[in-house]
């Protein structure tokens, strides 16, 4: 009896760990959205003043790695059947990803206009839009 109680104190601790992860999901992920908007906001007008640096550049892609792990731990966690919140999340990121690759050519073209920059801003704020329905949808927002 001891030997069930020794296995079955871990499990339940894993169970509830594993239930919080997924009470601040929808926060998290909404944050990991509006964040993403705002850097490419952030970078977009970089852009247009050209003032966009290669510093600037590890600046965006910094919450971009770290919402990238975020994904990754819930992809694990949700196994194969991932919540569509978590489908639209990763097509923000790889958005973002555009994003962020569109800034550093606009970086060797100062003085252009940058409408690349703009539609890639204008995918990134799409995508994070549907993320945040998403979230609606699944009673998570």
């Amino acid at each position: 009896m001891r030997r069930v109680k020794a296995i079955a104190w871990p499990c339940a601790l894993l169970l509830l760990l594993a239930g919080c992860f997924w009470r601040s999901y929808g926060a998290r992920l909404a944050m990991h959205a509006d964040l993403l908007v705002a850097m490419a906001q952030k970078g977009t007008d970089l852009v247009d003043t050209d003032r966009f640096t290669p510093e600037n550049l590890s600046e965006l892609h910094y919450p971009l790695d770290r919402a990238r792990a975020f994904a990754a731990d819930a992809a694990h966690r949700s196994g194969d059947d991932p919540p569509g919140s978590l489908r639209a999340f990763q097509a923000l990121l790889a958005a973002y990803g555009e994003f962020c690759d569109a800034a550093d050519r606009a970086r060797h073209e100062t003085g252009t206009p940058h409408a690349a920059v703009h539609e890639a801003t204008d995918r990134v704020r799409q995508r994070a839009a549907e993320v945040h329905e998403a979230l609606a949808s699944e009673g998570r927002a």
